[in-house]
């Protein structure tokens, strides 16, 4: 499988010199799998370029997967300007935990936007997920459920002997309770993983917000045999330089451990 990360950013996008080198557009990440399919988890601004590239593929597939983890806006707000979903040649499915349709629906109704859910020319069917998942073409993909303001999901994606796991907005805290989301997680050939804040940052007014750090990042790949980390859905305020300080700290506390860089690709 190969990974490619086009939205690294948490809560709100960040672009402009100061977060050019690991990237200002909010979570959106695509896995290729090892039969060509495309899976892509999460709608942020980063998905915008996706689907430009998407289309300039020659081997391009007809047809697209969307793994939703909830819908706050840095989760969704890039899906109006996915263009593949304005093309009358292509079927999107749209997965998540929860039924998102009526949300999906409400961010392009006007005055928000101009052109409804329901006028885009693709042929979009939205599924609910259990916890079994789906299998697509071989690769088994499973939703779990993360601590989140509101209701949200990971997804465990297992294809050819190897995982990867999308965790995105989740709180652990140093020492917390994390055996159901290690039951989830453990083994994983990577996990992508929410270290928005600094551990300074999150015991000064952000506990409860729903994000962790990358000491919690580590204290449990270390628990669940992860063999990479990988930092994700860095806080807006962290110019390049604050993340990779963060990323460098982190790396004295793990063997393989790298922050989420937008345009990066990891083959797994």
């Amino acid at each position: 499988m190969k990974i490619r990360f086009w939205g690294v950013r948490g809560s709100i996008p960040t672009p402009g010199e100061r977060t050019a080198k690991f990237g200002g557009n909010t979570s959106c990440v695509e896995i290729t799998t090892n039969s060509g399919e495309t899976l892509i988890f999460d709608a942020g601004t980063g998905i915008r370029e996706l689907g430009l590239d998407f289309l300039r593929r020659n081997d391009r597939s007809d047809e697209a997967h969307l793994f939703i983890s909830h819908v706050h806006w840095d989760h969704v707000q890039g899906f109006p300007y996915f263009v593949p979903a304005y093309l009358a040649d292509m079927k999107i499915n749209i997965y998540s935990g929860m039924d998102i349709k009526k949300p999906f629906s409400i961010q392009m109704e006007p005055p928000f936007f101009p052109i409804r859910l329901d006028e885009l020319n693709s042929d979009i069917t939205f599924h609910v997920l259990d916890k079994n998942g789906i299998d697509i073409n071989g690769v088994s993909i499973k939703p779990f459920s993360l601590v989140h303001p509101q209701e949200v999901y990971g997804f465990v994606i297992q294809d050819g002997g190897k995982k990867i796991v999308y965790s995105t907005d989740t709180e652990h805290e140093i020492g917390g309770k994390h055996e159901k989301y290690i039951e989830a997680i453990r083994g994983a050939d990577v996990l992508l993983f929410d270290a928005q804040y600094t551990p300074e940052e999150y015991i000064k007014g952000r506990v409860g917000w729903g994000h962790s750090t990358y000491e919690a990042a580590i204290e449990i790949a270390k628990m669940a045999d992860v063999k990479k980390l990988v930092l994700f859905h860095h806080e807006p305020t962290h110019d390049d330089a604050t993340v990779e300080a963060i990323e460098k700290d982190a790396q004295k506390l793990f063997p393989d451990i790298i922050a989420a860089r937008e345009g990066m690709t990891l083959e797994v």
